[in-house]
């Protein structure tokens, strides 16, 4: 028996799902057509003033930000060459615990500050909601 005769046989058989087979049926519409009219054209001036004006400084913005994308790829890409090292992975790991313990009495402060005012926010919300629907 030959290699590919071999191959042959011993392959798994393919099983193929049924396709249901379905009709497209299209209806005509004899409706009278509608006039194609333009669109409003109310706020497309004020906006298209406004785009001519901002334009500039849309430019300005891609101008000042492409060097800081590009650094920041290049930062990515340095970042997975140097993920490959065990001794930066572990360095990266025992800053990231070290950051984590110092910002976490930070956090708590915050939380302990700022969850009364959170809470109140709720309350007040809440009561308002509340009195809106009673008003209705």
């Amino acid at each position: 028996m030959t290699a590919l005769r071999k191959i042959r046989i011993e392959e798994e058989p393919v099983f193929t799902a049924p396709v249901a087979r379905t009709k497209l049926y299209v209806v005509a519409n004899n409706a009278p057509a509608k006039a194609a009219t333009a669109p409003e054209a109310e706020g497309n001036a004020l906006k298209n003033i406004f785009l001519f004006f901002a334009a500039p400084f849309f430019g300005l913005a891609y101008i000042i930000a492409l060097p800081l994308v590009g650094l920041a790829v290049l930062a990515v890409l340095a970042g997975r060459v140097a993920a490959r090292f065990q001794a930066v992975r572990t360095t990266a790991r025992v800053l990231k615990d070290v950051g984590m313990a110092v910002a976490a009495p930070l956090l708590g402060l915050a939380y302990i500050v700022l969850f009364p005012f959170i809470g109140l926010a709720a309350l007040a919300w809440m009561g308002g909601r509340a009195v809106a629907a009673a008003a209705r």
